[in-house]
C-alpha cells in the first residue's frame, strides 16, 4: 500500500492523543479534536506550498531534521498553554510571520483560546514533519523524489482542508488566488465566530423585505382575494407549504418550518421548492439545479460575500425539507490543464457544501461533492466567453426527498 502522508500524521495525533491534550489545556475534547483536524492539513498545505515555491530542498532538510532528533511528545509541557519552542521554530520556518495569524485562525475555527491553538500548532508541526522525514529517510528520497511524492499527496491533503482557517494571506503569500493557481484553490469561507451575526442581520433584512412585500401585495387587492401570481409558475399543493407569491422579480413562499423565503424569480430556490413539493418529482443522479447567484474570486474557491444570500436560502430549504439529501457538483469550462480544472471544480463544490452546512443545514443532508472539471463542458475552448461561462457552474443533484 502506498504511503499516505495525511493519514500517517493523523495516526500520530490520534483521538486518544487529542483527548489528553484537551485535559492538559483545559479545553473541550471536541474542540481540541476539531482543532487537530484543521491543524494537520494546514501544516501539510504549508509544506506543499513551501516545496512548490522552490524550497523543496529546504523542505527535505526540515523534515529529516525533525525525524533525526526524534522530538518527544512531552504533553506535560502544554500545561498552562505552554509552547514547544523547538516546535514553534519548525512552524515559523513554514509560515514565517503569518504564524501568529494562523494561531488566531485555528482558535476561531475550533473555538479554543489563541494560547491553546499556539500550543497545539507547536506540538503538531514537528510531529507532521517527523512523519514526512521518516518516510524520506526510509525511502532514501532526494529533493526530486520529494517533489514527486508531495505532488502525489496534494489532492489527499486539500480534500480534507476544512473551512474557516484560511484567512487572507496566512499561507505565506500575498493573495489567496496564488494557492488556486498552484493547487486549484483551498476553501476560504468566513470565520465561524464572525459569520453568525453578519448573516443574522442579512437574513433579518430579507425577512422584513419579504413581509413588507407580502403586506403590500395583499393590500393592493381590493376584492380581498388572494393575489394571483404574475408568472405561470405553480407550486403543487401540499398542506405544509403556503402557495408562493411571485411578483415581477420575486419568489416568496412560506416554507414548511415557517421560514419565509424571499428569492429571485426563476432561481435555484424556486426550482428546488417546486421539486420538493411536487409528489411526481423523482430523485436522480442528474445535476439539474444550477446556482444562479453564486460566484467566486477569480481562479479560486473563495465564495464572494454577495453569494451568501443564495447559500443561506438553499440551507433554509434543506432545513425545511429534512428528508432531502443533495450532492453538489462542480463543473468547469474547456481549456487549460484538465487536472487543474477538475481540482478547482471539486474545491469549489466542497466550499459550497461547507458554506451550506455553516449556514445551518444538517450535514447529513449533503450526500457528497464531486468535481467534474471540463468533462461535461458543452462549448469548445475557442468559443465566445459568454458561452464558455455557462460551463462554469455549481449544481445540485437531489438524491432523496
Amino acid at each position: 500500500m502506498s504511503f499516505n502522508l495525511i493519514e500517517s500524521v493523523k495516526e500520530i495525533l490520534s483521538g486518544d492523543m487529542s483527548n489528553r491534550m484537551a485535559g492538559i489545556l483545559g479545553e473541550s475534547p471536541s474542540n481540541i479534536h476539531q482543532a487537530i483536524q484543521g491543524i494537520i492539513p494546514t501544516i501539510l498545505t504549508g509544506l506543499l506550498l513551501k516545496a512548490d515555491s522552490g524550497d523543496v530542498q529546504d523542505t527535505l532538510n526540515l523534515a529529516t531534521a525533525a525525524a533525526r532528533i526524534d522530538i518527544p511528545f512531552n504533553l506535560n509541557s502544554l500545561a498552562g498553554g505552554a509552547v514547544n519552542s523547538k516546535g514553534m521554530d519548525f512552524l515559523k520556518n513554514i509560515f514565517g510571520e503569518k504564524t501568529s495569524a494562523l494561531s488566531e485562525a485555528i482558535a476561531g475555527y475550533a473555538g479554543i483560546s489563541s494560547q491553546s491553538a499556539s500550543s497545539l500548532l507547536s506540538t503538531a508541526a514537528p510531529a507532521a514533519l517527523g512523519v514526512l522525514g521518516n518516510h524520506i529517510l526510509d525511502s532514501n528520497m532526494n529533493a526530486s523524489g520529494l517533489r514527486s511524492f508531495l505532488n502525489s499527496q496534494k489532492k489527499k491533503v486539500l480534500n480534507v482542508l476544512p473551512t474557516g482557517i484560511f484567512l487572507h494571506g496566512i499561507m505565506c503569500i500575498d493573495d489567496l488566488s496564488e494557492i488556486a493557481e498552484k493547487f486549484s484553490g483551498p476553501k476560504v469561507p468566513e470565520r465561524k465566530k464572525k459569520s453568525g451575526s453578519k448573516w443574522a442581520i442579512i437574513i433579518t433584512l430579507i425577512l422584513v423585505a419579504g413581509i413588507v412585500t407580502w403586506f403590500y401585495m395583499n393590500n393592493q387587492n381590493p376584492s380581498g382575494n388572494s393575489p394571483q401570481p404574475v408568472s405561470d409558475t405553480v407550486i403543487p399543493s401540499k398542506d405544509t407549504v403556503k402557495p408562493p407569491v411571485v411578483s415581477e422579480n420575486k419568489f416568496i413562499v412560506k416554507l414548511p418550518d415557517g421560514d419565509l423565503l424571499d428569492a429571485k424569480k426563476g432561481g435555484i430556490e424556486e426550482q428546488l421548492v417546486i421539486f420538493f413539493t411536487d409528489p411526481k418529482s423523482k430523485a436522480s443522479r442528474r445535476f439539474p439545479f444550477n446556482f444562479d447567484q453564486l460566484s467566486f474570486n477569480p481562479g479560486t474557491a473563495v465564495i464572494t460575500n454577495e453569494s451568501m444570500v443564495q447559500i443561506q436560502n438553499v440551507a433554509s430549504i434543506l432545513k425545511a425539507f429534512p428528508k432531502a439529501k443533495i450532492k453538489i457538483g462542480g463543473f468547469n469550462e474547456k481549456g487549460g490543464d484538465s487536472t487543474s480544472n477538475k481540482l478547482l471544480s471539486e474545491s469549489r463544490a466542497t466550499a459550497v457544501a461547507d458554506a451550506i452546512k455553516a449556514a445551518g443545514a444538517n450535514s447529513n443532508q449533503i450526500a457528497g461533492v464531486e468535481g467534474f472539471g471540463s468533462d461535461f463542458a458543452r462549448y469548445p475552448a475557442d468559443a465566445a466567453d459568454s458561452l464558455r461561462e455557462k460551463d462554469k457552474r455549481i449544481s445540485i443533484s437531489v438524491r432523496s426527498k
